[in-house]
């Protein structure tokens, strides 16, 4: 779909079914043709920037034709350096993309090296033995990518980020190694092309144990305890997060530009959120994970957390968040599965048991508008990987966020459509997420 941004004109064209020609034009300066492109993912901020990532079918000079990932951008400063500009003129308005074709990523510079086997022997050899299999797990453009390195005498995982902030990443690890948090240790650095070597954990993360049903989903005491010895983490000369209620009405403001339908609701979830600007910053101060989630946790078979990984937003912050971030995750996840199914009765209750401790810890209202800030964050999921029919998917937890507010909102004059919401255990008074339908969420 077309999404028309004023402060960054551009945008509309990535979007829209103009994209083919940005993609054309970039792809004609490099000696090839493109044939079709299709939009695979959205990286989008309104008013600020927009990556998109395409699949294209490229013939290249030599005759060879390829299956080619494309990323244009579009930044409000204008061009990135190092990727291919695209400039056009519409409505007296200048227009400039950025394109480029993976792995050639002009802010995550090293990112080319990283991919390709035998670029990195230099910096990993030494760990893994030359000439290491190459597995990419994760890459959001101008951002990070992290990539598993397996060879023949160990494992690794190979991170790069943009050469600049190589310092901050080694220090939050060494900052948490300090206080005894099994977080992986840094073994080898390489600044001039933002790349750090990662020992690799063993065990099995929270989420694979969900996926494949296995014991040793990690009771709530047991992650409290992992958040305390985080929080107790020395939060000296890092920097300082706004916080997820301020992260959730910046991407209510994206679901709200991608599907205007949700306005209302979206309006009164922005208000609420706004309203727990004060709270917050009385609560924070102390280091956060800043994105703890079921991907996130390595843990044994009794249930302990053996490992804690993705450090790449450690900051000052309110401690609330990284209960509610996995709790807004965790019952994201919920709304995926076959509603009566043991394994969606399971998860329902091991997310009913993490809220009634999180209710307990930090109060039922705070965790409740901090989990709904988290949903509408994870709202922005299913448009962001262009999902089939993302738009029931988007509302169906823009409404289960909405759920979770109404008890503490004002909701007079607002209608919302009927949605799933919660149901409150007359003896404790906390409020539990009913089961989603399978793929709403």
């Amino acid at each position: 779909m077309e999404i028309d941004d004023p402060a960054v004109p551009a945008v509309a064209h990535l979007t829209g079914t103009g994209a083919t020609d940005v993609l054309a034009a970039a792809v004609r300066a490099a000696g090839g043709t493109l044939h079709g492109a299709r939009t695979s993912q959205v990286q989008y901020r309104p008013g600020s920037d927009l990556v998109v990532r395409y699949r294209g079918d490229v013939t290249w000079g030599d005759g060879r034709r390829r299956d080619e990932t494309l990323l244009a951008a579009a930044h409000r400063s204008g061009a990135l350096p190092g990727a291919v500009p695209v400039v056009a003129e519409a409505g007296g308005l200048e227009l400039v993309a950025s394109v480029w074709r993976w792995p050639f990523d002009p802010v995550v510079v090293g990112l080319e090296d990283a991919v390709t086997p035998g670029r990195t022997d230099d910096l990993v050899g030494s760990i893994t033995g030359a000439r290491p299999a190459v597995e990419v797990v994760s890459y959001r453009p101008t951002e990070r990518a992290v990539v598993r390195l397996t060879g023949d005498d160990a494992v690794a995982y190979l991170k790069a980020v943009p050469p600049a902030l190589v310092p901050e990443l080694v220090d939050r690890h060494e900052r948490l190694l300090a206080v005894g948090l099994p977080v992986p240790e840094v073994l080898a650095t390489d600044p001039a092309r933002g790349l750090v070597v990662l020992r690799a954990l063993t065990g099995t993360t929270f989420r694979e144990r969900i996926k494949a049903d296995l014991p040793g989903w990690p009771a709530p005491a047991a992650l409290g305890d992992l958040l305390e010895r985080i929080h107790r983490a020395d939060p000296t000369g890092l920097a300082t997060r706004a916080g997820r209620v301020a992260d959730g009405i910046g991407h209510a403001q994206l679901v709200a530009t991608v599907a205007p339908e949700l306005g209302p609701a979206l309006d009164v979830l922005t208000a609420r959120f706004a309203a727990e600007a004060e709270p917050v910053a009385a609560r924070s101060g102390v280091a956060v994970h800043g994105d703890l989630h079921e991907g996130q946790l390595i843990v044994d078979r009794d249930g302990s957390v053996t490992g804690l990984l993705d450090l790449d937003d450690l900051a000052i912050g309110d401690p609330v968040d990284d209960l509610a971030t996995l709790i807004g995750h965790l019952r994201f996840r919920a709304g995926g599965l076959d509603v009566g199914s043991p394994a969606a009765e399971r998860l329902h209750d091991h997310v009913r048991a993490l809220h009634d401790h999180a209710a307990a810890l930090v109060g039922a209202e705070a965790i409740d508008v901090a989990v709904a800030s988290v949903l509408v964050g994870l709202a922005t999921g299913p448009y962001r990987v262009q999902h089939e029919g993302w738009p029931e998917r988007v509302a169906a937890v823009v409404a289960d966020a909405t759920a979770l507010v109404e008890p503490w909102t004002d909701m007079r004059g607002f209608s919302a459509a009927p949605h799933d919401g919660l149901t409150v255990d007359p003896e404790s008074g906390n409020r539990h997420p009913l089961p989603l339908t399978k793929g709403s969420a």
